[in-house]
């Protein structure tokens, strides 16, 4: 670790490691520096499950979609054996991207010199290559990394090593088991780019602190900021709980599934499933924002809206499907001008760590399981 690197780690110890009532944000350069962008690609995002899309994207044999995770290009495929697998996106021969555009296929095609491989990234073809002494197919296979499919959603671990995802999610499974998340369809996608930090987004995600000044018609009013709350943090997430206004129900689009508790039935719930997993979990449909980080203060942010085929077989459900969306889009542009505000204030010479309400215990775990990570050799 540079000396630079460790002057900032310090300064975040101090700002962070201390309990919520005295404790204060990470320092302004956590933002905007870039030796804490690239420990962030190499000891979080290449370390830790990342979320990267839902299974059903990829129904059928040959499905697959392109992702990058901390600069490394992967083809998510249904392999023949109906399996999900992540694979480098990147041929074997001279490096061109593979899958760009990409549609069903039985078999992964380089466009540079149509190199071939299987929906399991072994090399089936590589044409004219006769004359390459000691040229090997079995050497050239794509590379693969760890890919798990969690309540319908896929994650992929660049490094290999992490706990395995079901063992440091299952509280939360269990919570989120009458949602039976994994049967749940897309019912809306919003693809939005973003310039500031990814972490001024999961800040305002992960707080209702903010709804009486940037939400003060849409949320404040049925879900006001001063009786939300956190959960104890138990793992690698962080729970916001933002009930309704004197406990009353919620008023759902849809229809909620038999099962769904009473308290998510009188309010709803949002998680950051670390690094940059965030969800708002209602009665009757999930909300999940995923993002494409792609340097210091840009990303791109795809929003999908899913709901149970059950919960949506009501009357007019085009119409509040649109409804939802039109009420999504309605609320990022809320909170828009606020992260981008946020990322131009960060560059005053005069910024420094900001002290954290009471109101904003998600941020503060968040924050000290980042500094954790990035201390973590």
């Amino acid at each position: 670790m540079s000396a630079s690197l460790e002057k900032l780690m310090e300064e975040g110890r101090r700002a962070v490691l201390r309990p919520l009532p005295e404790a204060s944000t990470l320092p302004p350069a956590f933002y905007t520096s870039p030796e804490i962008f690239e420990a962030e690609r190499t000891r979080v995002f290449r370390r830790n499950w990342v979320s990267v899309g839902r299974a059903s994207e990829i129904p059928k044999a040959g499905d697959r979609f392109r992702i990058d995770i901390a600069g490394e290009p992967l083809l998510i495929v249904r392999g023949r054996d109906g399996e999900v697998r992540a694979l480098s996106a990147v041929c074997r021969h001279r490096w061109m991207l593979l899958g760009e555009g990409a549609e069903s296929s039985a078999t992964i095609s380089c466009p540079y010199h149509k190199w071939t491989y299987a929906l399991d990234g072994s090399l089936m073809g590589a044409p004219l290559m006769e004359k390459a002494e000691g040229f090997d197919r079995a050497e050239c296979a794509l590379p693969s990394f760890p890919c798990e499919v969690w309540n319908g959603f896929v994650f992929v671990n660049l490094s290999g090593d992490a706990v395995p995802l079901a063992q440091s999610l299952a509280p939360l499974a269990e919570e989120f088991v009458p949602w039976k998340m994994d049967e749940m369809e897309i019912v809306g996608r919003i693809e939005l780019d973003q310039t500031y930090n990814w972490k001024v987004l999961t800040d305002n995600f992960m707080e209702a602190y903010h709804h009486f000044a940037i939400h003060p018609e849409t949320f404040e009013p049925d879900y006001p900021a001063a009786i939300s709350y956190c959960d104890p943090a138990e793992g690698p997430y962080a729970v916001l709980r933002m009930p309704h206004k004197d406990n009353e129900l919620s008023h759902p689009l849809f229809k909620p599934l038999d099962g769904i508790p009473e308290f998510a039935r009188r309010g709803f719930s949002v998680f950051n499933i670390y690094p940059s997993m965030l969800m708002a979990v209602l009665s009757d449909s999930v909300i999940w924002y995923r993002m494409e980080i792609a340097g210091i203060d840009r990303f791109k942010l795809t929003v999908y809206l899913l709901a149970h085929p059950a919960s949506t077989d009501v009357p007019d459900a085009e119409t509040l499907k649109h409804f939802l969306r039109e009420a999504t889009v309605a609320v990022h542009m809320e909170d828009l001008p606020a992260c981008e505000g946020v990322q131009k204030g960060l560059q005053s010479g005069v910024v420094r760590a900001g002290r954290l309400s009471h109101l904003e215990g998600a941020i503060h775990a968040h924050q000290k399981w980042l500094v954790g990570e990035l201390e973590r050799p």
